[in-house]
């Protein structure tokens, strides 16, 4: 997996961050996070920061156009990105889970 090329970089201050399209060349679809790996890489930045929009490809082909924002440090990323209700349910299960393993610990260690 490798970047072809760049189609479109913007900066854009007002929100602290980079917006760009890249070409990439891949046998299979990348998943997001490989994709953000591979722009933090090209790009000087930790993947941590990198939000990838989307991911395009043409049946039969081997090239994907990636829509992708680099934030210029994490608390710009939490201040302007959303976060999905699947994302947002999953957070809360995660939460309800440690609590009860927690709790759980704690028993133990009473009895």
């Amino acid at each position: 997996m490798e970047i072809k090329d760049i189609l479109e970089h913007k900066k854009n201050v007002l929100l602290d961050r980079e917006e760009v399209i890249l070409l990439i060349n891949a046998d299979v679809t990348p998943s997001m996070k490989q994709t953000s790996e591979l722009i933090s890489n090209k790009f000087k930045s930790s993947a941590d920061n990198i939000v990838v929009e989307k991911i395009n490809g043409q049946f039969g082909s081997k090239q994907f156009k990636v829509y992708a924002k680099i934030y210029n440090n994490l608390k710009s990323k939490e201040k302007y990105e959303t976060i999905s209700r699947k994302q947002r349910k999953k957070l809360i299960e995660d939460a309800k889970k440690t609590e009860e393993q927690k709790s759980k610990q704690v028993e133990q260690q009473t009895e």
